[in-house]
């Protein structure tokens, strides 16, 4: 593996000597449910945020829900915070200087086309959304609840060319929250106005706020963009977008909507929300085909070094999707208008449905990262997926990649949230659908510090360090690997050997065009020694 040695050098030190241990993966066992992240609780239990769908007469419906798990992966509670006339997506998970579990989250008026003014419509009418703060007992049912009304216009616009859009007017969304040195909870939700082109109605609004846990509102400040309902298509996937700089506040609004031109800023504010500069942060490649989402499915993290972590996925032309990561220089007294980048790494896939990467990356004391996304191959996720796991050095060049899964035969994986534990490991939050059948799946795996390494633990804990694809192929057999110093060799189901290659940067290409149909088996050797072997067959 390239530069194992330095790897296994520096996680010894991050980790120490530890005796092996097995990954645990939770699978989820609640139906019609999306899981989004999962985090590790100061008591060691495991927290995993999602959403629940309810069948109507009209639609589906969310609403809001929490697993427990114990450090050993066994659920330990789950409870659904169904509320009548709302619905309300994945909450966020906050503890206080006690240890008091919070459950923090928005819910928005219930939208039914079968009603008159496409709002269900309950006594009293419902003319607001909520932003709830709940303590949980252990069994995550709700032990103290604080509420705050937010006054919402509950007008509508469906037409032949918004057949879909009325689902997010009237919204409140919570996608940013965390407790800041203070103890006290700062967090940012959009609010949407009705998407109306032929009477617009005013501009969707950002509102900051700080609350304490007793559910007082200490600081808010509300600023409206020049949007309607333009960050909607985003909102299953953003976590977050606001992270704490000295005595300011940095907010990335990654957005884009298909009425107003993007615009991507960060925003630096101070304790009580006042705007203090305001600067672009742009992409690296600045070459898109007209209507491509650009910094979609965004998620940030501030380093030790005083710069931010930025993920996020974008489509470029022919429909080529990619994921990438970046880290940017935004100290608020930096010179110019736009945030320098200072290191950017970006991963090509051809899926175009599950690729996001909901978590930053987890970082190390040394520097370094560990950087997870999906890798789809197929216009349409109908062929190999793997979940990519790289470690990558503090100017992000690639030390290891490890490659989980062994889906195929159309099923994709998605990278949905990744957390470090407090003993070095790593929680995955992910999942994987087939199209053709409507197969849905998702899971919580940790993976113990030793996992990464090398080859054996690697390999004890369900990861390979080379994947070949596309499989079924046919004129070209594509292998992926960060092995050094390595080559491959494929032989016919026969033992006879029919290529041997030396292994190139990142991916091999070898050149199947005599090769009959059928199936071969391949191996990435290093040193005599065997590093990795799989299966591939030729269409």
């Amino acid at each position: 593996m390239k530069k194992i040695s330095l790897l296994l050098f520096a996680l010894a030190l991050l980790f120490g000597a530890k005796a092996f241990a097995q990954e645990w993966e939770w699978d989820c066992p609640t139906a019609h449910t999306m899981i989004y992240e999962s985090a590790e609780l100061s008591d060691g239990d495991i927290m995993v945020m999602g959403h629940r769908y309810h069948d109507s007469s009209c639609g589906l419906l969310h609403s809001p829900t929490l697993w427990k798990l114990d450090s050993e992966g066994n659920g330990l509670a789950f409870s659904d915070y169904h509320k009548d006339g709302y619905y309300g997506y994945p909450p966020y998970v906050l503890e206080n200087g006690s240890g008091d579990v919070y459950a923090l989250m928005t819910y928005s008026p219930d939208h039914d086309t079968c009603s008159s003014n496409y709002f269900k419509n309950f006594e009293p009418v419902t003319d607001h959304c909520i932003l709830g703060l709940y303590r949980l007992n252990d069994d995550l049912s709700i032990a103290e609840s604080h509420e705050m009304e937010i006054p919402i216009d509950t007008s509508e616009w469906l037409s032949e060319e918004n057949l879909y859009d009325f689902w997010n007017n009237g919204q409140a969304y919570l996608y940013s929250a965390f407790v800041d040195d203070d103890g006290t909870i700062v967090g940012v939700y959009d609010k949407t106005v009705t998407a109306d082109l032929d009477k617009p109605r005013g501009y969707d609004s950002t509102v900051f706020f700080r609350m304490d846990f007793e559910g007082n509102l200490l600081a808010r400040a509300a600023y409206s963009g020049n949007k309607r309902c333009g960050a909607c298509p985003a909102y299953n996937f953003r976590r977050h977008h606001i992270v704490k700089a000295d005595s300011l506040y940095l907010y990335y609004g990654c957005q884009w909507d298909i009425y107003e031109e993007k615009d991507d800023n960060l925003i630096y504010l101070d304790h009580d929300f006042n705007i203090v500069r305001s600067r672009s942060f742009k992409q690296a490649d600045q070459v898109q085909a007209m209507y491509n989402m650009d910094f979609n499915d965004c998620n940030v993290t501030r380093t030790g070094r005083g710069t931010t972590l930025l993920t996020n996925t974008f489509s470029e032309r022919f429909a080529h999707y990619s994921v990438a990561l970046y880290e940017y220089n935004d100290d608020v007294n930096g010179y110019g208008n736009n945030v320098p980048i200072l290191h950017y790494a970006k991963r090509k896939t051809d899926g175009w449905d599950f690729v996001t990467e909901m978590s930053p990356p987890i970082q190390f004391e040394d520097g370094s990262l560990l950087y997870v996304y999906a890798l789809n191959v197929g216009a349409a996720c109908d062929q190999d997926s793997r979940i990519v796991i790289e470690r990558l050095s503090p100017d992000f060049e690639t030390v290891s990649t490890m490659y989980y899964g062994t889906y195929d035969d159309g099923i994709s994986q998605a990278a949905l949230g990744i957390a470090a534990t407090r003993d070095g490991g790593m929680l995955l939050t992910s999942g994987v659908v087939k199209l053709s059948n409507g197969y849905r799946f998702r899971a919580v795996t940790k993976f113990p510090a030793e996992t990464f390494l090398g080859i054996d633990e690697a390999h004890a804990n369900g990861l390979s360090l080379a994947i070949a694809y596309p499989n079924p192929g046919g004129s070209e057999m594509h292998i992926r690997t960060t092995v050094e110093n390595a080559s491959v060799k494929v032989y016919d189901m026969n033992g006879r050997l029919v290529a041997r290659q030396p292994v190139t940067e990142n991916e091999t290409v070898l050149d199947a065009t005599d090769w009959a149909a059928g199936t071969y088996v391949w191996k990435v050797v290093s040193d005599k020694a065997e590093i990795e072997s799989g299966k591939w067959v030729k269409e």
